[in-house]
């Protein structure tokens, strides 16, 4: 009896069990069954919708980042056509970030500044308002073909073809020089290095550069005055002090005792850069100031450029004005002077381009603002002998009695130092 109770409520228990499933079962299908069914009816409408626009020549609404057979190069090229061809400089901007920007990497920025030397008189240094070019000039617009032999080609108008000679012709026409693409490098003994750096197209000193170098001071005592409080105002009477001064930033500053400052006057703000044994002490300029308020005892001036940070303390000397005859151009000359380099004005390991060094030559020796210097080095051959390698080429922008103060503007090797040796290539007539 028991046995048949069991029997029973199992049976009855799995009556309810089937007909619970079979309810399921039949409402299941249609809950599920609907998005699966409007999912590939989308999916069918959109492969037939490009397939229509393939068979069209079309392409679909939504491309990948790289389109199949496309090279890396092509589609960097692509960013590339999209830098604006020019950038106004603001406030607070440098070469380094505007490289980042357009360019994608920050070291690049000598290409921005090799575009622009017409206006960048300092790599270091622009300033607001300069407007600066980002590419440079479509192939073929105001550019001469290719020249077919070296002998044939004339470097630059003022220029002259023995460079050109000199080295290998290039294995495809370019716009220009790069950092990319410098001069094949040249180990030439002798002479041959010299002839062929005087031959090089010559630029005049820039004014930047003649402000901006400094100089050593042979010894002798600068009777300089201070920096006392930069300020920033145009309201005299509201002078609001800081720790350092930007450009067009008026300054509050103390002239030599008994030697008051004239108005108008240049001024340029210096920190010492430490001692040269037999030279005197290296003047390094971080900005160029006018005087322009005469009270006593203390004046004002305003900043007209920087160089580095002006801050307080920092020492004043009075300068003339930078004045170049800009139709004046150094000569090649045979037999110049001879003599070596003192240092870089900088401590580096390896010179760039518009580093500043100090030469043991001065204007008791003849040298003038403008001059040119070939730096070459010797070194052994291996074969008991020396061989004379060309290093640098660089230009004089400022003169003391026994030292000149000049400024790299090409660059074959970077070992520039005390071990190198220099000659007069290029002088300005007297």
């Amino acid at each position: 009896m028991r046995r048949t109770t069991i029997c029973r409520s199992s049976a009855i228990i799995a009556t309810l069990l089937a007909a619970a499933s079979t309810g399921l079962a039949a409402q299941r299908p249609p809950a599920i069954q609907r998005p699966i069914q409007q999912g590939q009816r989308a999916a069918d409408q959109t492969s037939q919708q490009i397939r229509a626009a393939e068979r069209a020549g079309e392409q679909p609404a939504q491309q990948p980042a790289q389109q199949p057979g496309q090279q890396p190069g092509q589609q960097a090229g692509a960013q590339r056509q999209a830098t604006p061809a020019t950038h106004t400089v603001a406030q607070g901007e440098t070469l380094w970030a505007l490289a980042q920007r357009y360019l994608g990497d920050p070291l690049l920025w000598p290409e921005i500044y090799r575009l622009n030397t017409d206006v960048i008189e300092d790599p270091h240094w622009i300033y607001p308002g300069e407007e600066l070019r980002l590419q440079p000039a479509e192939p073929g617009a105001d550019v001469a073909p290719p020249p077919t032999t070296p002998q044939a080609v004339t470097v630059t108008p003022q220029g002259d073809t023995l460079r050109q000679q000199v080295e290998a012709p290039a294995p495809r026409a370019v716009t220009g020089p790069t950092i990319f693409s410098p001069p094949a490098a040249r180990q030439i003994s002798g002479g041959s290095a010299i002839d062929a750096t005087m031959a090089a197209s010559y630029r005049a000193v820039r004014e930047g550069e003649y402000y901006s170098a400094g100089f050593l001071t042979e010894g002798a005592p600068l009777a300089s005055g201070r920096v006392l409080a930069n300020t920033q105002t145009s309201v005299r009477g509201a002078i609001r002090t800081r720790t350092s001064a930007n450009q067009f930033d008026f300054v509050l500053v103390e002239p030599p005792r008994g030697a008051p400052f004239d108005s108008g006057g240049l001024l340029l703000a210096f920190r010492r850069g430490g001692d040269v044994p037999g030279y005197g002490e290296i003047i390094v300029p971080t900005g160029l100031l006018r005087v322009e308020d005469t009270g006593s005892p203390h004046q004002i001036a305003q900043v007209l450029r920087q160089f580095d940070r002006v801050t307080d303390g920092q020492e004043l000397l009075p300068i003339a004005p930078f004045r170049f005859e800009s139709t004046a151009r150094a000569q090649p000359v045979e037999n110049g002077i001879s003599g070596r380099v003192i240092r870089l004005r900088d401590r580096r390991e390896v010179a760039t381009l518009q580093d500043v060094l100090f030469i043991d030559k001065g204007a008791n020796d003849g040298v003038r603002l403008g001059d040119v210097f070939a730096i070459t080095i010797d070194t052994p051959d291996g074969q008991g002998g020396t061989l004379t390698q060309d290093q640098a080429r660089a230009i004089v922008v400022s003169t003391r009695e026994r030292t000149s103060t000049a400024v790299i503007v090409e660059l074959s090797r970077g070992d520039v130092g005390s071990r190198s040796l220099v000659r007069q290539v290029r002088r300005i007539p007297s």
